[in-house]
């Protein structure tokens, strides 16, 4: 490992941080962890034993200020420091896009002006420039971060998770006769059941609902709401269309077609959510039939 960065904590390495100042100079700030004795940024060699934020982003920080930065190494295997949030972190797995092949390996891009590094190794098949892959983040062998195609052990973090928690998922790949696997929140995997209707692609980023925790942490997922926020929503989305100038006409004769169109609600959807909009009062049907607001 190269000697100029030996003393850089791999636990901070690929992770967002919490640092402090210690030092200001004409390069940029010099940070460290707050428990860093002071003595060693008053050597000669103090860039070794700190991380660099570049003077563009210190911003009106000063000496002794907590920062929360990502850090890695730039294109010399220097440690920097940036307020910039990567796309992925280090032990986190998500889509990323293929920029460029070489014989021995692909750049993904990740959010960082230096592209993250998927040697040949870590492919578990070909790659080409604008496909999009899941990518996890590691530590190779020499102390560098970069990525890999091999994800499946790193999604294997359970726990946390209660029914009725909403997650930031992406769709990762289809299992025939149970549904389709999604990355959530970047560290776990959930199911989204083959009941759940919906029109996914791979790779796509969506919000879901935990609907069931299994015994070993698993969870499943769900898109919709719960029945009555499901039910409440659609009835607001009705109420907006309906009252915009030369609102559609519309009942329930109405073709399921026509109702999707208008509203993004199926039929049944619609005839459930316009039976609370009657029962309250907040619409009515004229001589012909037609929903009208009140």
């Amino acid at each position: 490992m190269p000697e100029r960065r030996r003393h850089v904590p791999d636990e901070i390495l690929g992770h967002v941080s919490t640092l402090r100042v210690r030092a200001l100079t004409s390069a940029g700030a010099l940070l460290a962890r707050g428990a860093l004795p002071e003595r060693l940024l008053g050597a000669d060699d103090s860039d070794r034993d700190a991380v660099l934020l570049p003077r563009r982003e210190v911003g009106t920080s000063h000496e002794g200020d907590d920062v929360e930065v990502f850090v890695y190494l730039d294109s010399e295997d220097a440690p920097v420091a940036t307020r910039v949030r990567p796309k992925v972190a280090r032990d986190e797995v998500a889509f990323l896009e293929v920029t460029d092949v070489a014989p021995f390996g692909a750049f993904v891009d990740w959010g960082l002006p230096k592209e993250l590094l998927v040697p040949k190794d870590e492919q578990i098949r070909d790659v080409r420039v604008g496909d999009r892959h899941p990518i996890g983040v590691y530590l190779d062998d020499t102390g560098r971060l970069a990525g890999t195609m091999r994800v499946s052990e790193m999604l294997r973090k359970t726990g946390g998770y209660r029914v009725g928690d909403w997650v930031d998922g992406e769709a990762w790949r289809k299992e025939p006769g149970l549904g389709v696997f999604v990355i959530v929140e970047r560290r776990a995997v959930g199911l989204l059941p083959e009941s759940e209707p919906h029109q996914l692609s791979r790779g796509e980023a969506a919000r879901f609902r935990v609907s069931h925790v299994h015994r070993d942490g698993k969870i499943e997922l769900s898109l919709r709401a719960l029945a009555h926020e499901e039910r409440d929503n659609d009835a607001r989305r009705i109420l907006e269309v309906l009252a915009r100038p030369g609102a559609p006409r519309v009942s329930d004769a109405s073709s399921p077609e026509d109702v999707r169109a208008l509203f993004g609600l199926s039929k049944k959807a619609f005839k459930r959510a316009v039976g609370g909009l009657l029962k309250s009062g907040q619409v009515e049907l004229a001589k012909d039939g037609t929903i009208i607001k009140r």
